[in-house]
């Protein structure tokens, strides 16, 4: 690392803000560089040193700007629209903010000559018809808008990194889960559903089966991609637990956290036309790489989401 001043693009967010906490623990000087639109400065920690701009990463001008004045030894780009539902809803905003918003950000870094980025993507990238461990072999395919964005924009980031502007490090995320979570995904529409007393949960798909992995693992590893050598200048490396889950399992685990016994109830117009079976994580490449490991599980990260949502229904309660 050129030095240990960092720019974390969307460090106000679910993950980044976690990446913030491991960058602050770690002695690292870090700028958070984020529109505000899901992220909250509430999720940022409180501490001397710690800049933050808000800004929107379409606006190529301000990011050159904070990258000139933050001389970062790593940026990391976690900004984009992530919800798939919201994706399908909104094609256009969803390409634009995901595509030429990286493309900007690549722009600004190569400006600046950043030494390296680092680029969160998605495990749902991977070919559907693959059913075993995915690899970062495994075949590729993308089938909806948000894996049609993080596709192409891991192809503009091998093109920027062929040019030999920057080390480039993409980080293949599978289903993250923790405390912050700013998307209505899977384990925050069964969380609402709890907190507003019902014990019968209406979901869509029961089948597939997820890889979740603890949001401050992800964290961890994303921290290590940050500092890791690297072999060449373009890498991918998978992020996830090497362990699945069933939406059925995740409701019983749910179930165990409270303690009471929950009915899941299947809703037709809930559950998705395209729903991949499984998606399992192989992330031996990582581990061997950077020393990375999970070192939490699911049922933790679940107890920390109910505690969480716990403290937010007292504290609106407590509210004169």
């Amino acid at each position: 690392m050129k030095n240990k001043t960092v720019l974390i693009i969307g460090g106000a967010g679910f993950i980044g803000s976690h990446l913030v906490d491991v960058h602050v623990q770690n002695g690292s000087q870090v700028w958070v560089y984020d529109d505000f639109s899901t992220g909250r400065r509430s999720f940022l920690p409180d501490v001397p040193g710690l800049h933050i701009v808000e800004g929107n990463i379409l606006d190529t001008d301000q990011l050159v700007s904070v990258i000139q004045r933050s001389d970062p030894g790593v940026v990391y780009h976690l900004a984009a629209i992530h919800h798939i539902p919201t994706c399908e809803k909104m094609p256009r905003q969803a390409l634009n903010v995901n595509i030429v918003g990286t493309e900007s950000v690549l722009n600004a870094c190569a400006e600046n000559r950043v030494p390296r980025i680092v680029f969160t993507s998605t495990g749902a990238l991977y070919d559907p018809a693959v059913t075993g461990p995915l690899t970062e072999t495994t075949p590729v395919k993308a089938f909806d808008i948000y894996s049609i964005s993080k596709l192409t924009c891991e192809n503009l980031l091998r093109y920027y990194a062929d040019k030999k502007i920057s080390e480039i490090v993409v980080a293949r995320l599978f289903n993250n889960v923790g405390r912050r979570e700013t998307n209505f995904h899977l384990i925050p529409a069964i969380t609402a559903q709890l907190v507003a007393g019902n014990r019968s949960i209406k979901l869509g798909n029961l089948s597939p089966r997820r890889d979740y992995i603890h949001v401050e693992d992800v964290a961890d590893a994303l921290y290590l991609m940050g500092k890791m050598k690297l072999q060449e200048p373009f890498d991918i490396f998978n992020v996830g637990s090497g362990s699945e889950c069933s939406v059925r399992e995740l409701v019983e685990l749910f179930s165990d956290v409270i303690g009471e016994l929950l009915e899941v109830i299947p809703v037709p117009e809930l559950q998705r036309k395209v729903d991949r079976p499984t998606q399992l994580a192989d992330a031996t490449k990582l581990r061997l790489a950077a020393s990375w490991q999970p070192e939490r599980n699911l049922r933790q990260a679940l107890d920390e989401i109910w505690k969480e949502n716990l403290e937010k229904e007292n504290s609106i309660k407590a509210i004169p």
